[in-house]
């Protein structure tokens, strides 16, 4: 049987359904001495079962050799380079550089699991009018040794596309709870091209900063299942905090700009952003405590002490931070009390704080 040649303009028809089933996907992976960890990232996203993507890989000004790395050969990766500038500029060079409608991003040494892209593409093709969509992630501890074992299998349940609250005009659940995860999201380039790119301004939290500048003018959805693995560091332990307190000044920011009522005018539960506002300020407290910085802590909970002034234990913590730093050395403070270290990361993971807010802060409901 012969076959006639398809013609041009019918070739052009068949490129243009495909790319409509399957766009084209850039995937932003910051990277900054990295040599260690990208190789488990970059095979997190080439061994995807959604093939038609671009990996950029930003080597944020790295002295390990984190460009040379042979996991970043190979057709679909571009490894850009640029001075060390922070994640908010290396992610803005790879929008800049990004040759989709759609974009996934990724850290260096975390990993996505298995079906997240075809999942995401799905599930905004089938809802044109949501142009961020994420998920949920789960922690990956190091062993007592310090290595990272394999992480176990997280076998997927129920329907792919099934959502969890928060989802839709989520900009009340922002300010009560940074409930997107960067490394988990999938947006649409007109959120970029509408309220910008990433605030290189903020040393941390400029991805905060970017969900609640979007969740303004775009609805958000949150798919009920895990999508990534996100790696917590033991040497993260002893990182020394910054003096900023970077998610109070964001979340203050949006709250100046904007009030506390979403788009839909859904309003935020007042004593919950009260709590939370403490939240912000003992934790910080808490972090600089533990570190030895006593002008930092006593001023962080002050902060505190001005959204909840009678609290017993920011009271306790404000006069140890007078008498007991004062008195006692940084490296001494840590050696007294190590077991407290263990609970404190540079994003004041698994603090006592977290414990005390958890147990202060009722949960919310869904909306």
């Amino acid at each position: 049987m012969n076959h006639r040649p398809l013609k041009w303009f019918q070739i052009a028809a068949l490129n243009t359904q495909m790319h409509l089933d399957n766009p084209l996907v850039s995937v932003i992976l910051p990277a900054y001495n990295a040599q260690a960890d990208i190789a488990q990232a970059v095979a997190s996203v080439l061994n995807q079962d959604y093939a038609n993507l671009e990996l950029l890989v930003i080597d944020d000004g790295s002295t390990d050799g984190t460009a040379q790395h042979p996991a970043l050969q190979g057709p679909r990766i571009r490894v850009l380079q640029q001075s060390n500038a922070g994640p908010a500029a290396a992610r803005n060079l790879g929008l800049a550089n990004a040759q989709s409608e759609l974009i996934a991003f990724i850290d260096a040494d975390d990993l996505w699991l298995p079906g997240k892209l075809r999942t995401q593409v799905a599930y905004l093709q089938s809802q044109p009018e949501i142009s961020v969509v994420f998920g949920g992630f789960a922690r990956w501890l190091a062993e007592n040794n310090g290595h990272f074992e394999t992480p176990p299998w997280i076998e997927p349940t129920g329907d792919p596309l099934a959502l969890t609250s928060p989802s839709g005009w989520i900009y009340p659940d922002l300010l009560l709870d940074s409930v997107v995860h960067i490394i988990t999201a999938m947006v649409r380039c007109e959120v970029f091209d509408a309220v910008g790119h990433f605030d290189t301004q903020l040393p941390t939290g400029e991805d905060f900063d970017f969900w609640l500048r979007a969740s303004r003018q775009f609805q958000m959805h949150q798919l009920a299942r895990t999508l990534a693995r996100y790696r917590i560091h033991p040497h993260s332990l002893t990182k020394v905090p910054r003096p900023e307190n970077n998610e109070l000044r964001v979340l203050q920011k949006a709250l100046q700009t904007w009030g506390s009522a979403g788009p839909d005018a859904r309003q935020v539960d007042a004593a919950a952003l009260k709590r939370r506002l403490f939240g912000i300020c003992f934790g910080h407290g808490y972090f600089h405590f533990w570190h030895g910085s006593k002008t930092q802590t006593r001023k962080a909970f002050g902060q505190a002490l001005r959204h909840d002034f009678w609290h017993p234990k920011v009271w306790a913590y404000w006069m140890s931070a007078a008498i007991w730093l004062t008195a006692l050395p940084r490296s001494r403070l840590l050696h007294h009390h190590p077991a407290r270290m263990s609970h404190i990361s540079s994003l004041m993971i698994e603090t006592e704080a977290d414990t005390f807010l958890k147990t202060t802060i009722p949960p919310r409901k869904a909306t």
